[in-house]
């Protein structure tokens, strides 16, 4: 009875250590029970239906170019009407029901679901009824960052508008499959590197002015680059979490990575419970969580930081990456550890880049022609590394119950461990109160 009491005594310490954890587990709970029966939708399939909107983005497909509008995805077959993003417009079209958008194993639906997609319909005919001035200054600083690139950086131009603008369908198929392989398909999808990397740039441009405005800055500029790069769960995390860190410094409180990872996370599932079920929110949260708990413990032990965080990103996201992607890298550190530390380098160097194509020109090619050369060094690494005979292992089908069965064990070793911190402090706390009476 009394290891019983005490072992629930460690368990409450815990969660009274992070109550946010709570909050986020009591909120995950709701978000699976409330998403779990079919999709109610907002209308049923082969309705002629009416929206009016604003143009968020814009993406040209092979036969049709599709515009997120307001909450709807919209396809327009006919590829005559020029829209922009920030044009306010009424569409007449035919509505598809996204409970019927089931294709063999993925819910294609639900996945819409989880991006904030209400409605899905093909256009009829539309008309163009007025301008969202933010979201039009958004589009133009979108296409001006697209266009340069692919004028300064030619064939490249997919990978930097891919890493720089979460445009991963202007990759190659071969390209994204080799980024895939080796272990570094986040170096090409918008998340916490790169918004870590803009910060750290905007930060040293104005770091000769006052703090806190500097701080007000770098926040404007990454809530801008969260709507440039496409409003993505992952940037959304890194831009929000950026936020908090800026807070903590002014009201001068040390900021708990969890526990604002647990409010971050908790809040995106409020707004929208159908997020648990996109991949990009799971990897990220996944992988931060991962990097914030366990990089510490490890690099304690092997000394070498940018091997320590790629296995401890790989601690919590591994098992997803094989549900979802149906393998896994074995070369992941190795391809980590030589291709991520150029990113920021390409990062750097592009944006100066398109700043100096709008003056000097001839000078932007001559910079552009140096990160070319940095990009091609990544392209060798990574083509390298996966001509490994080794450094890919496919897997058949993974069955869901071995995430369940890993995550539980992983939490428990968690809970553990944290237990094992609370009673440590107790017990030097104890013995410091000891020291001070026999003094």
């Amino acid at each position: 009875m009394y290891l019983r009491r005490n072992l629930l005594d460690k368990i409450r310490a815990f969660f009274i250590r992070r109550p946010t954890v709570i909050l986020f587990f009591f909120i995950l709970l709701i978000s699976i029970l409330s998403t779990r029966g079919e999709i109610v939708d907002t209308f049923e399939s082969n309705q002629i239906v009416n929206i009016k909107g604003t143009v968020i983005s814009e993406s040209k497909k092979d036969r049709y170019t599709q515009y997120r509008i307001g909450d709807c995805l919209v396809n327009d077959y006919s590829n005559n009407v020029n829209l922009d993003v920030g044009d306010i417009v009424e569409i007449k079209g035919k509505s598809k029901a996204l409970s019927d958008m089931k294709f063999e194993d993925f819910n294609y639906g639900r996945y819409l679901k989880s991006t904030g997609v209400e409605s899905y319909c093909n256009m009829i005919n539309c008309k163009k009824v007025g301008i969202s001035k933010p979201y039009k200054l958004i589009g133009i600083i979108r296409e001006y960052i697209k266009d340069t690139n692919a004028y300064l950086y030619k064939d490249k131009s997919d990978f930097i508008n891919s890493m720089l603008l979460g445009e991963k369908n202007l990759m190659s198929d071969e390209d994204k499959r080799m980024f895939s392989r080796t272990g570094v398909s986040h170096i090409i999808a918008v998340s916490g590197l790169h918004v870590g990397i803009l910060c750290t740039l905007v930060g040293f441009v104005g770091r000769r002015i006052n703090i806190a405005f500097n701080m007000v800055i770098v926040n404007i500029v990454l809530f801008m680059y969260f709507y440039i790069a496409g409003g993505s769960p992952s940037i959304g995390r890194a831009v929000v979490s950026s936020v908090f860190s800026d807070i903590c410094f002014i009201i001068d409180r040390k900021r708990d990575g969890i526990s604002t990872l647990a409010i971050i996370s908790s809040c995106m599932m409020f707004l929208n419970p159908f997020v648990i079920y996109n991949t990009g929110f799971q990897l990220s949260f996944l992988a931060t969580f991962s990097i914030v708990y366990f990089y510490p413990i490890i690099n304690k032990k092997i000394k070498f930081s940018a091997a320590s965080v790629t296995i401890a990103a790989n601690i919590m996201t591994l098992p997803i990456i094989v549900y979802s992607f149906d393998g896994i890298s074995i070369l992941s550190v190795v391809s980590n550890i030589l291709a991520v530390p150029f990113v920021a380098f390409v990062v750097y160097i592009d944006v100066a880049s398109i700043f100096l194509f709008k003056f000097l020109p001839f000078i932007a090619s001559i910079v552009a022609g140096l990160n070319s050369v940095i990009i091609s060094i990544i392209y060798f690494i990574l083509e390298k590394v996966d001509e490994i005979w080794f450094s890919y292992i496919q897997f058949t089908q993974l069955d869901f119950s071995f995430l369940v069965i890993y995550y539980i064990i992983i939490s428990l070793g968690i809970i553990y461990y944290e237990i094992k911190v609370v009673e440590e402090q107790r017990n030097g706390l104890q013995g410091y109160y000891r020291r001070n009476e026999t003094e």
